[in-house]
């Protein structure tokens, strides 16, 4: 276990797991997860964009968005729910990467592993 400061509140606390939160903290920002999962599964409120979801939840947009990107909170079924790609910028309600972008990294990859297997297939001799 390693000691570290709370990212919300300053404190110093031992860490035991991968959140940047003391205990305490830890509870809150779940309570603040619960108050937003909970909320945008009404059906009344699907078509909520972020800036009326905070303001109903009173959570703000940087913890919604953080949920969002860890894959905790899932906004495929509301269309006005949207963030930023982490790496174009252009809005999307898929999670961290959009279309887009997981189409171009996907093409990236294959052709990466298609270079690899052509480098690999090539011997190499040594002459002593």
């Amino acid at each position: 276990m390693d000691a570290a400061s709370c990212q919300m509140c300053g404190r110093l606390f031992m860490k035991q797991g991968r959140s940047p939160y003391c205990p305490s903290c830890s509870e809150v920002d779940f309570q603040n997860f619960l108050k937003v999962r909970d909320f945008i599964r009404e059906p009344e409120n699907k078509s909520m964009n972020i800036g009326a979801l905070v303001e109903a939840t009173g959570v703000s947009e940087l913890d919604i968005t953080r949920y969002i990107h860890e894959g905790r909170l899932i906004i495929k079924d509301n269309p006005e729910l949207l963030v930023g790609c982490v790496r174009c910028g252009q809005p999307t309600n898929e999670g961290k990467v959009c279309s887009n972008c997981q189409r171009d990294m996907q093409k990236e990859l294959s052709s990466l592993q298609e270079s690899l297997t052509k480098s690999s297939s090539a011997r190499a001799y040594r002459l002593d």
